[in-house]
């Protein structure tokens, strides 16, 4: 209990740290976007994003983080073109397209032809090697002892908080946003 606690809090303040940062970025609009649709994605298809990440991390441990982030923004692209939701595992279609180690220009490929600007992707891909090297950092500073369970615990959970990021990155830069809206309802 006391572990999962640990992570929880792990967890939320990398999402609260990263969040901050790409918004004074001007990648995000001060939150993340929660989609239902796309968070089951997430559980469907973490399993296969983890089987391809993890060996990647002792060789390329930014990418095996930031490609966490561009499966989430090119999930978000689809979802706003078709209706991916009922789709078995969207993961392996992106990842598919060019292979895992170019899942980020395929999904910033998808971007572009969804009318995001490359001005915008580049900003966006400078700011997930950013986030990702600030990641990495909050990591090392637990002092884990690396290829631990708990290593790869910490690292689910920071690349659930990527696949959020990258969603809501691509939502934010296609015009999405939350508004306060006042409902009167009848008494």
């Amino acid at each position: 209990m006391e572990q999962q606690e640990y992570l929880q809090n792990f967890e939320k303040a990398l999402a609260e740290q990263l969040t901050k940062s790409l918004s004074d970025k001007g990648m995000l609009g001060g939150y993340t976007f929660e989609v239902e649709e796309l968070t089951e994605l997430w559980h469907r298809c973490a399993p296969d994003y983890m089987a391809d990440a993890v060996p990647q991390i002792a060789d390329y441990p930014l990418a095996a983080i930031a490609w966490a982030a561009y499966f989430g923004a090119g999930a978000a692209v689809l979802w706003d073109r078709q209706n991916i939701a009922k789709e078995e595992n969207v993961y392996l279609r992106l990842r598919d397209a060019r292979g895992f180690d170019e899942m980020d220009e395929y999904s910033a490929y998808l971007m572009l032809d969804n009318g995001i600007k490359q001005a915008d992707i580049d900003k966006l891909e400078d700011a997930l090697r950013s986030a990702a090297q600030s990641a990495e950092t909050a990591i090392r500073k637990e002092g884990i002892e690396p290829q631990s369970v708990m290593a790869f615990h910490i690292f689910a959970r920071v690349v659930k908080v990527f696949f959020v990021l990258g969603l809501s990155a691509a939502l934010h830069l296609m015009g999405y946003k939350y508004e306060k809206v006042k409902v009167d309802l009848p008494s």
